[in-house]
């Protein structure tokens, strides 16, 4: 470890302080704990209040005032009275699956007759597509409904309406500049929609679209648990910001999931080892939500929606096992693209450009966002990885703060066959002849959108603390916050100058650290730094070291104490 570098070779950045003002003016919390809701956003009392409050009750916002939702309640309600055939046609990842089940669901106990269309990633691509269109049609499919898609399907919605079908866009991504010709589109980052929140993923909207069929008129003889476990898992898997109503939803839906009877989700929470009652956001980012993605990245998403809807839990559990069979396939895949990915823009130079794009046959479209996320990180780039095909490619983007690459797309939207996503990720799919052109293009863009600072490998920590300032109190506080994830991540500390009193390696391959750690005034606190064993022979006793870390709560043998989760350390600055 270098004296002037971290573990990760980044820079600690502190986010910003609140001003005295505000500190001297929220006086129902301790100067951290307002300093922490500062710095997600939350200013004022007002949204303070919102905030501890996500009351499922009173804190949603009047799905009315989504624009296209009137239309698009009324042409269901119509189908629905009319025993018209209504098609509901989602993503394959976990969002998409959710939205789907949860309209199948809501729609189905209202009494519609209604059917799913999940597209598989290999045969449909992203998006809705012309021959599964016309099978639905062929089918006779009266009312198409998108969930989290559909809003750049200009073509395809053209063909759906040509062939007697009226459609309802509902969808989260960014909306192009030619919107399809659907009866209605509702979508709350529309330039013309003035509801409140504009963070929603797809099983949220799918949500506000119930929420809006009920205050029409229309019977739901079923309750919000019902349906709040689905929103939840759909919401966290495609890292919807965890403010606003997002925080309203995955908050009730985390009580829906500890609580839930649904077979396939208590199958899931055993398969993937967790124990109901105790499932958090965290356990839908890292484990139940990668479970359900690794259906549509290796194998087909409709076992995923199966596994969602699955009546029998003796059925929930063998659906279960599959995914985790499926999740094992998709991590092992993702391994060897990710090795193979990381070799090739070493040895290509790019990695000294401002965006990496990198294509190849054996870069499996199922797991080239993933591996696209890991390596922008890494990298600190823009990077596109593209399974490389005879005569059309397929890729996924992944971005930086700062840096839209759903703009940087647009701007070479003319090379594109097809393309969606929001400012942090995208995919696309691309004639393969093109590919060169849009690096070149891209190149370009990022040249006069990209600043230098973006590029510079950095973590942010929220406060500089003393182990003296860490109690149990102060835990219970910070759980107050929860959940965390995307906008609202749990907060991460600093302290310097501490002294290392012990230190092993644990886990496989000794890939990890356990350390017990000293401040110099004889208050101890043990601490686990993942993937950092290789910094074994550097950890001496006595040696001083600076820390990033998270507070969190160990369980052991039925007892529980405050224990540090490393984020990067290094030596002292001062």
């Amino acid at each position: 470890m270098s004296t002037r570098k971290s573990a990760w070779n980044k820079r600690w950045v502190p986010r910003e302080q609140p001003p005295a003002a505000f500190l001297s003016a929220t006086t129902d919390h301790t100067p951290l704990i307002a300093t922490l809701l500062y710095q997600v956003g939350l200013n004022d009392t007002t949204s303070i209040a919102q905030f501890f409050s996500a009351d499922i009750r009173t804190d949603l916002h009047d799905p009315m005032l989504l624009h296209g939702m009137r239309d698009a309640t009324q042409r269901i309600a119509t189908a629905i009275t009319n025993r018209e055939s209504i098609a509901v046609y989602g993503d394959f990842d976990t969002d998409g699956v959710t939205a789907v089940t949860l309209l199948m669901q809501a729609i189905g106990a209202m009494g519609g007759e209604i059917q799913p269309y999940i597209p598989n990633r290999a045969r449909d691509g992203y998006g809705l597509n012309a021959q599964a269109v016309e099978a639905l049609r062929a089918s006779g499919t009266d009312l198409l409904i998108t969930v989290d898609c559909g809003i750049s399907n200009v073509a395809e919605v053209a063909l759906a309406r040509s062939l007697g079908m009226d459609v309802i866009v509902t969808d989260h991504h960014t909306p192009p500049a030619t919107l399809p010709d659907a009866n209605a589109i509702i979508n709350p980052k529309l330039p013309h929609c003035s509801y409140p929140d504009k963070r929603l993923v797809g099983v949220g909207i799918a949500y506000k679209l119930v929420q809006a069929l009920v205050r029409s008129g229309m019977d739901l003889p079923l309750r919000g648990r019902d349906l709040l476990d689905v929103v939840a898992l759909g919401t966290v898997a495609d890292m919807g910001p965890l403010l606003g109503e997002n925080r309203v939803l995955v908050k009730a839906g985390l009580d829906a999931i500890n609580q839930t009877e649904r077979p396939g989700v208590k199958a899931l929470i055993s398969a993937a080892r967790l124990r109901q009652g105790r499932v958090t956001a965290t356990d839908i980012g890292y484990s139940l939500g990668p479970r359900l993605n690794a259906a549509g990245r290796i194998e087909d998403a409709t076992l995923a929606y199966r596994l969602l809807l699955a009546e029998s839990p003796q059925v929930a559990e063998q659906l279960a096992e599959q995914l985790n069979q499926l999740n094992q396939q998709r991590q092992e895949l993702s391994q060897q693209v990710q090795e193979a990915a990381r070799e090739q823009i070493i040895a290509s130079g790019k990695a000294k450009q401002r965006v990496i794009v990198m294509a190849d046959e054996q870069f499996s479209a199922g797991v080239v966002g993933l591996i696209a996320a890991r390596l922008a990180e890494e990298f600190m780039r823009p990077t596109l990885l593209i399974e490389r095909g005879r005569q059309l490619s397929r890729g996924s983007a992944r971005s930086l703060p700062g840096f839209s690459i759903i703009d940087a797309l647009q701007s070479c939207a003319d090379l594109l066959r097809r393309f969606g996503g929001h400012s942090a990720a995208a995919g696309f799919s691309i004639p393969t002849d093109r590919i060169d052109e849009l690096e070149a293009r891209l190149l370009v863009y990022a040249g006069h959108h990209l600043p230098d600072t973006a590029l510079e490998p950095m973590i942010e920590y929220n406060a500089e603390v003393g182990f003296d300032e860490l109690t149990p109190a102060l835990h219970r506080e910070i759980t107050r916050l929860e959940p965390f994830g995307q906008a609202n991540p749990q907060p991460i500390f600093m302290t310097g100058r501490v002294h290392v009193v012990a230190a092993r390696t644990v886990g496989s391959d000794n890939k990890h650290l356990k350390l017990q750690l000293d401040n110099g005034q004889g208050i101890r606190f043990e601490a686990m730094a993942f993937r950092l064993g290789h910094l074994i022979d550097y950890m001496k006793p006595s040696r001083t070291i600076d820390i990033l870390y998270t507070l969190d709560m160990n369980e052991w043998n039925g007892s529980r104490t405050l224990q540090l989760t490393i984020k990067d350390l290094r030596s002292p600055q001062r």
